[in-house]
């Protein structure tokens, strides 16, 4: 009996499984529609307000300058504006405020700050996780552009593991952040983890071949049971594939690759920037793909202190968001705020340039960008700087400014976000119920 393909098939070759985009001609014998999927973006140390928020309300509002670079999407984007973080605050516990950004970002907990412990609680994108993510071959991605820390202290008495992950497995442990593109996209899209497969994967990659070499019969077989369209889109997620190849061979040239997976050394480009483009494109092709449905990105950690020299900045970035009102380290936090959302624009293009169906991937995407903090300077936790992408698959409403009332839990949007998943939960952290109004 022959297997039609399906919504999960996968092309597989010599130690190779790669997911399949969306296709159509296969949903039609399946899926009625693509999946939903669920992403959150985080930078740090807060953001300069006054260029960042709309001046007026609802549709038709001017682009505040830190937020021009997505001028193309701006009707595939809500500015949301009234969100809080009660427990960001101190309530108590004394100095720390970029630890509790970072913690309570997707939890809504207050982190316990004591001596070599750490208690939060579960974050959004794991409760997904958790509920939705037998669907695709990964429950979710964590990605980052600074490691993670599990040990030791680094804000104010806080735990490393804090300012350090903004997805939360359980109380005590925080999710695994991936920070090297080679090592996510050999993970994504080279196949599994068993012993035969490694052995394989490591033979392929010291013959210097693309992955694609590996799956070229499965694909051929498969090409011949997909209508023009869907052909055309399994040509272009091929042509993806290899230049995103192509690009992380030129980002790392001193990795040793003729060695086995487990033995090749960590490694990541010299340049932030590209750092994040890669990332956000490996983000971007697991949700065309299908691998997982469930997404964290941290551009930075929480109280990076990152100078970014390319924007003619020689200062750090900690350092310069506690300005003090100097107009010139004003200026220089809108230009680090503007660089990160021009990152930001570059993922939403290639959710958007992936087409799926009628539309494109980020039709199906419900996508949060933002920060723990709004005020860095002042450590404001009230009034956050949150960005909502999303289109009708997730039932929201965009190109608009939307202003909550002050003290509105940003649990209640984590909740909403949830419920739209088919993975909603009656609480989570401080959140009072799902946020109306998207």
């Amino acid at each position: 009996m022959t297997t039609r393909p399906t919504r999960r098939a996968v092309l597989r070759g010599f130690g190779t499984a790669l997911a399949l985009p969306w296709f159509e001609s296969i949903a039609n014998a399946g899926a009625a529609r693509p999946p939903l999927r669920l992403a959150y973006v985080y930078v740090p140390n807060g953001v300069h307000m006054p260029e960042w928020t709309p001046a007026e309300e609802g549709e038709g509002y001017e682009l505040p300058p830190i937020l021009e670079p997505l001028a193309p999407f701006r009707d595939r984007f809500s500015v949301l504006s009234g969100l809080t973080h009660d427990k960001g605050r101190a309530n108590g516990d004394g100095p720390g405020d970029h630890a509790r950004a970072a913690a309570t970002f997707l939890t809504g907990v207050q982190p316990l700050k004591t001596d070599g412990q750490v208690r939060l609680g579960i974050s959004a994108d794991q409760v997904a996780a958790t509920r939705i993510g037998a669907a695709t071959r990964f429950r979710s991605i964590v990605l980052g552009c600074e490691g993670g820390r599990k040990s030791g202290q680094c804000d104010s008495g806080y735990a490393c593991a804090y300012s350090h992950h903004i997805s939360w497995q359980s109380e005590t442990v925080p999710a695994a952040k991936e920070v090297d593109p080679r090592l996510v996209f050999d993970r994504l899209f080279r196949g599994s983890d068993d012993a035969e497969a490694s052995a394989q994967a490591a033979e392929r990659v010291a013959r210097k071949k693309s992955v694609l070499d590996f799956v070229r019969a499965d694909a051929r077989r498969l090409r011949r049971r997909l209508g023009g369209d869907d052909r055309r889109k399994l040509d272009e997620y091929f042509s993806g594939l290899r230049e995103l190849e192509r690009r992380l061979d030129a980002a790392l040239p001193a990795r040793v690759d003729a060695v086995p997976d487990d033995a090749r050394p960590d490694g990541v480009p010299d340049d932030h920037a590209e750092h994040a483009r890669l990332m956000g494109e490996l983000l971007a092709l697991a949700f065309a793909s299908d691998t997982t449905r469930v997404a964290t990105f941290m551009i930075a950690n929480e109280g990076s202190n990152r100078a970014y020299r390319s924007l003619g900045i020689q200062g750090g970035h900690h350092s310069i968001s506690h300005h003090g009102r100097d107009p010139h380290k004003q200026g220089q936090i809108r230009d680090i705020n503007r660089h990160h959302v021009s990152l930001l624009a570059h993922l939403i293009e290639k959710l958007a340039s992936a087409r799926e169906g009628a539309g494109d991937v980020l039709d199906s995407t419900l996508l949060v960008y933002g920060s723990g903090l709004a005020d860095g300077n002042r450590h404001q936790h009230h009034g956050l700087p949150v960005l909502l992408f999303g289109g009708p698959a997730g039932g929201v409403r965009t190109g608009r400014h939307v202003r909550f009332p002050k003290e509105t839990p940003m649990g209640d949007l984590h909740l909403a976000l949830l419920e739209r998943m088919g993975a909603g939960v009656p609480m989570l952290g401080d959140g009072r119920g799902p946020l109306t109004g998207l």
